[in-house]
């Protein structure tokens, strides 16, 4: 590099940075501090044991018949206990971590008598008693709540026997009855709102009251959200007092705090600092597969759309298929930590029967440009005029929006990837980075009451439930306008997925679910690209009794299914584990926000002389 007055500028800008980044801590950790006395909460008297997580994803709604986010599952765990719990080693049906203690199925699977835990208390202190679960069956029967309305199928009712003992009707058998995410609610505070207000516009503000460990009691969007430990838990006191998730923009500052010890865990941090982190002392960094993929959704609504109409041909979709190189994804995108994925289901989450399935090597659509080109030409999709871009049938050049979500960085390098193949194969391909937001508008667009869904095709996470029929049921039918995302809509997709939920063989079952899953390969609705590897790292000087559960290759923390993975941890053996004395979220923003000063400045010195490029790319 040549070295001249350009250079001594560029160091005499960083060195400002250096000295206004001190400022800028300073001051925005004295204004955070002072905002803290209005914003968070409050220091206490220095006993209480704050177990602090950090992440970078944000809740959209604390509402459980609203909300959609998977962070917001991991609240949402630890504030409603499921009705059948999971044990945290194999997470099957545990009545120690959930409402129901028991339950017996009749001869024919068509009525589940459930027996509760007696002594459990609302976060306010009203007692749970069958009635709650008996009144959230049938409000969900009844109300069809956006996320669980498909859910409920194949179950009539529930009736009350007496205070501790309820029944669940079901038309046919209910092969997952006992493992679906459905919370249990507290008949008290939903019973006495307007259904139409509770399934659409209740924000379910802090506190909230649930029964779990810990109880939602102060939310700041973008900031953070703390539980304290709910004194009516009738499980064993729990060292950890309170959890509190603070979200951050930048994933370096999010690991730098952690190894400060300004946090005790970061969840989903960037695969770049994973090997470093291996290397630390007290920090313990693991990687898993958590029921998640990563994948390309096409708009295949049949009905009025805004989306290009030859995605509704499954030629077309498939052909696109061979333009993706998942090899390349994994290791340019996600620095080598995911495995290449075909369907939603990953491998080696499942054990006794294993649901996940993988077309075999002469289906599988590997990456191969010339062949995606082959398969475009076969079904109609030629460059008649040679202008380099190919026509639809009926003669006019194909043109797809390609959507990255701006949350998540290594959706943006998947997608930049993607448009590159694509316009190889003669599409124009116009690449954007979208908020999640505009996901959410985009996909369920109305036009009054019309669904006219606006997007061709957008990159997107998914953390499946642990129930793979619960996951799969989401793209039935049934889940156009709901869950559905595609509008894709298959008869004999449908006709599997009853037969499944309705199937208490278990290998029978994992039949109808690998045909599921191979019917839906076929059609092509949408591509997995990658199964990511859930990266989460931990301090173990703070807190002893960190494991991961599923067999020990899942998640440590921030599991969204089982509320005892905080309060199994203690402090070390014979130590007082210091603590800051409350939150102090107003330091963790200014520290936050004096990086992002020293981000901004560098990125100013760096880039002052060069264009910008464009948001989009045609």
């Amino acid at each position: 590099m040549k070295k001249g007055r350009s250079g001594k500028r560029w160091w005499l800008g960083i060195a400002t940075c250096a000295l206004l980044a001190s400022v800028a801590v300073l001051a925005f950790g004295g204004l955070a501090a002072a905002q803290d006395e209005e914003a968070s909460p409050a220091a206490d008297d220095g006993e209480k044991q704050t177990l602090k997580i950090g992440w970078m994803t944000e809740i959209d709604n604390l509402n459980p018949l609203i909300g959609w986010t998977n962070s917001v599952y991991e609240v949402w765990s630890n504030e409603y206990l499921l009705m059948n719990g999971r044990s945290w080693d194999e997470l099957k049906p545990d009545p120690a971590q959930g409402i129901n203690k028991s339950w017996e199925v009749s001869d024919d699977g068509l009525e589940w008598t459930f027996t509760i835990n007696e002594g459990m208390k609302w976060h306010d202190g009203t007692p749970i008693t069958a009635k709650d679960q008996v009144f959230t069956y049938n409000f969900m029967i009844e109300h069809q709540p956006f996320t669980y309305s498909s859910f409920m199928s194949g179950i009539e009712k529930a009736e009350l026997v007496d205070e501790y003992t309820y029944k669940v009707i079901c038309s046919r058998p209910k092969a997952n009855i006992l493992m679906m995410w459905i919370p249990t609610l507290p008949e008290h505070v939903w019973g006495a709102m307007d259904p139409e207000e509770a399934t659409t516009t209740f924000a379910n503000d802090p506190p909230n009251i649930g029964s779990g460990p810990y109880q939602v009691v102060e939310w700041k969007k973008d900031q953070f959200l703390r539980m304290e430990y709910n004194e009516n838990w009738y499980g064993e006191k729990p060292e950890i007092d309170e959890v509190m998730y603070v979200v951050y923009k930048n994933g370096d500052t999010m690991v730098q705090d952690l190894k400060s010890g300004a946090i005790d865990a970061a969840y989903l941090f960037p695969p770049a600092q994973f090997d470093a982190l291996t290397q630390e002392e007290d920090i313990e960094a693991i990687e898993y597969s958590w029921f998640n993929w990563d994948y390309l959704g096409f708009n295949c609504y049949e009905g009025e759309s805004l989306g290009n109409p030859v995605l509704r041909d499954a030629k077309f979709r498939a052909a696109l298929e061979y333009g993706i190189d998942r090899e390349k994804i994994v290791e340019v995108a996600y620095g080598g930590h995911a495995w290449t994925g075909y369907t939603f289901l990953p491998p080696d989450n499942w054990r006794d029967p294993d649901y996940a399935w993988e077309p075999d090597e002469g289906v599988r659509r590997d990456f191969d440009l010339d062949e995606a080109k082959k398969q475009l030409e076969a079904a109609g999709y030629v460059d008649s005029d040679g202008d380099g871009i190919r026509e639809d049938k009926d003669g006019k050049p194909i043109k797809l929006r390609l959507w990255g979500n701006a949350e998540v960085p290594e959706a943006q390098r998947a997608t930049k990837l993607i448009a590159g193949w694509w316009k190889e194969l003669g599409l124009n391909i116009v690449l954007s980075v979208q908020d999640e937001g505009t996901y959410f508008d985009k996909i369920w667009n109305y036009k009054g009451d019309t669904f006219v869904p606006d997007f061709d095709v957008y990159y997107w996470q998914w953390d499946g439930y642990i129930d793979p029929g619960q996951t799969l049921q989401c793209w039935t039918t049934n889940e156009i306008e709901n869950l559905n995302e595609n509008a894709w809509s298959n008869e004999e997709y449908d006709r599997l997925c009853d037969l499944q939920d309705q199937e208490l063989d278990a290998d029978k079952r994992a039949e109808y679910i690998h045909q599921m899953q191979e019917v839906m390969y076929e059609e092509c609705p949408a591509i997995t690209t990658a199964f990511p590897l859930k990266l989460a790292a931990y301090r173990t000087d703070k807190w002893t009794g960190w494991s991961q559960c599923n067999f020990g290759q899942g998640a440590a923390f921030c599991t969204a299914v089982v509320p005892n993975a905080y309060t199994r941890l203690s402090l070390p053996t014979g130590e007082a584990a210091a603590d800051d004395g409350g939150s102090n979220v107003g330091l963790w923003v200014g520290i936050g926000v004096g990086a992002a000063v020293v981000v901004a400045l560098i990125a100013f010195f760096a880039m002052r002389s060069r264009r910008g490029g464009p948001v989009e790319e045609e």
